[in-house]
């Protein structure tokens, strides 16, 4: 009999688990298709569509069955659609998105769908983890609210991986605080795991080696420094994480702003970062945070030892600051993501002790619980809520036209926009053909060269007349040139190409001019696209990029006839 209860019980935790996650996967499509991901391309990050493209390689890689030659299959993948960027950014992104899409599609759709799955997967966790302490309706509207914070909305409508580091970094958190509750080396295992998962699907995973110094602190569990288990964490990450970061380290410091840290980008990052905590929820609901986060760390922490789970939780979203704040890889919100559901622990534990401390005479806890909570959703309604509307299109018409015309089928295309435009119609090209189909250049790395975020720019071909040159050369069948551009943002090779067709107008053709959707905003004859007279379906021979600031080398790929 006790044996059938219990089964009942779990059986009914299990469907009322399904129940909520259900729910939070059917708000989180509904703001999808309310912020326009699914209709919009490709480019509401300059990253988005490296993601992409570097998620087709590995699905495409696996697909092909011959895994001998990973290197020559990535570099053959890049000469075709260069914005591959694995190594500067770590693989397990990339196979979660490979084991999608091979039983799945590959299409726009499907990805997003598995962007909500992961979100789901989050938000269905900061339930079941609040619901233990809080109640099932505090759980709930944590996970909405989670779902419906701008900044999540924003990511969480791209191909990104701040999903998925979130995801890991939580668990790991949680595992960590586990180990310091209950002491046990399986614990201590699960965090160095989910550890080494996220450090593997991002660079900024590595802010989890910050969570168990300031936890320790926070928990006053200094002890765990003298056991084995608490060592076998970090080595266990270094197995694991080392080799790949030691072999990528060049690539990851080309994609920072600066080559180490300093104390002026420190002082920089310190306000940005500061600033940007408190817009992820609006000044109302940090007020509320900050209650929570002296209630259950601080008051703890003065006269006895920190609850073990709220001591890694305290220790995660100052870990995220403090790594981001140091390691000097841009300034950017979205760095801020894994410290999200730390933050709304922290706010549901803030209301919850206001509640039991507001003198509202004669009302109970739970009403006025109730009370704050409504009066919580209003100032989020008011101050912070809004839809993040994502509509980048244009350049999907633009690769329809081009590979649908017999007369380009083995061209090759040459794009020139900025890195977000670029990305976009590479990203629109390969998931329309067959891969790998037509050898995609982009201006910004065939005719210039630089870091990864634009610094320490060069040309390669200063005059028009060396442009039209290497075109010919190589030889290119079809350019499209992006106009809407501001002219503040152009580099000089966009204007040089741009003096090229100009001077040499003879040996081009415009093939049409098509608009573009940037941020909302129509730009009409945006893009114009010109094919070079006498360069129909001529194939490639040998194509060289200047790889140096990234590999150390140039990428040379011959073409068989």
């Amino acid at each position: 009999m006790l044996t059938f209860k219990l089964h009942r019980l779990r059986e009914s935790k299990h469907k009322e688990l399904l129940f909520v996650c259900l729910l939070f996967f059917m708000f989180q499509i509904s703001l999808q298709v309310l912020t326009g991901s699914f209709t919009s391309e490709f480019g509401g990050s300059t990253d988005e569509a490296g993601h992409y493209v570097t998620g087709l390689m590995v699905r495409d890689y696996i697909a092909s069955g011959n895994l001998s030659s990973p290197m020559k299959f990535a570099e053959n993948y890049y000469v075709h659609y260069p914005k591959v960027a694995f190594g500067h950014w770590p693989p397990l992104f990339y196979i979660v998105q490979a084991l999608w899409t091979l039983p799945f599609s590959e299409s726009r759709i499907s990805l997003l769908i598995l962007m909500a799955l992961i979100i789901t997967t989050l938000s269905g966790s900061l339930y079941i983890v609040i619901k233990e302490e809080f109640g099932i309706k505090k759980g709930i509207l944590a996970g909405l609210l989670l779902i419906a914070l701008p900044l999540i909305q924003e990511y969480s409508g791209m191909i990104m991986a701040e999903a998925l580091i979130t995801l890991l970094i939580f668990w790991a958190a949680l595992y960590f605080g586990r180990f310091l509750e209950k002491e046990r080396w399986q614990d201590a295992i699960n965090f160095s795991i989910f550890a080494v998962l996220a450090i593997l699907t991002k660079g900024n995973g590595v802010a989890l080696a910050l969570l168990p110094p300031i936890a320790l602190l926070f928990a006053r569990r200094f002890y765990l420094l003298i056991r084995p288990s608490f060592w076998i964490m970090p080595v266990i990450v270094l197995i694991f994480c080392g080799p790949f970061y030691w072999q990528t380290l060049d690539m990851v410091v080309n994609g920072w702003s600066q080559n180490e840290p300093t104390l002026r980008f420190t002082n920089l990052a310190i306000r940005y970062y500061s600033y940007e905590l408190i817009k992820i929820v609006g000044i109302g609901l940090s007020i509320f945070i900050a209650i929570g986060f002296a209630n259950k760390v601080i008051q703890p922490f003065r006269h006895e030892r920190t609850n073990g789970k709220w001591a890694a939780i305290g220790a995660l979203p100052l870990s995220v600051l403090l790594f981001q704040c140091i390691v000097p890889s841009g300034l950017a919100a979205r760095h801020l993501i894994p410290a999200v559901p730390a933050l709304l622990m922290f706010l549901v534990a803030g209301v919850a002790w206001t509640a039991d401390k507001l003198p509202l005479g004669r009302l109970s806890v739970k009403r006025k619980m109730a009370v704050l909570s409504l009066s919580v959703a209003l100032v989020f309604a008011v101050e912070t809520f809004t839809i993040h509307k994502k509509a980048w299109c244009g350049f999907g018409a633009i690769a329809q036209r081009l590979l649908s015309t017999t007369d380009f089928q083995n061209s090759v295309f040459l794009v020139s926009s900025d890195a977000r435009g670029e990305g976009m119609f590479i990203s629109e090209i390969a998931m329309r053909e067959h891969r790998p189909g037509h050898v995609v250049l982009r201006a910004g790395k065939v005719l210039s060269t630089s870091r990864w975020d634009g610094s320490e720019y060069s040309l390669l071909y200063p005059t028009p007349e060396k442009i039209m040159n290497y075109l010919e050369r190589m030889p290119v069948g079809v350019v499209i040139v992006d106009k809407s551009i501001p002219l503040s943002h152009e580099r000089e090779h966009h204007r040089l190409l741009s003096k090229a067709i100009e001077a040499y107008s003879h040996r081009w053709r415009l093939l049409g001019s098509y608009p573009l959707t940037l941020r909302g905003t129509v730009s009409h004859n945006a893009v114009h696209i010109y094919s070079l007279i006498g360069h129909e379906n001529q194939s490639v021979d040998t194509i060289r990029i200047n790889m140096r600031k990234m590999l150390g080398r140039d990428l040379v790929k011959t073409f068989e006839k």
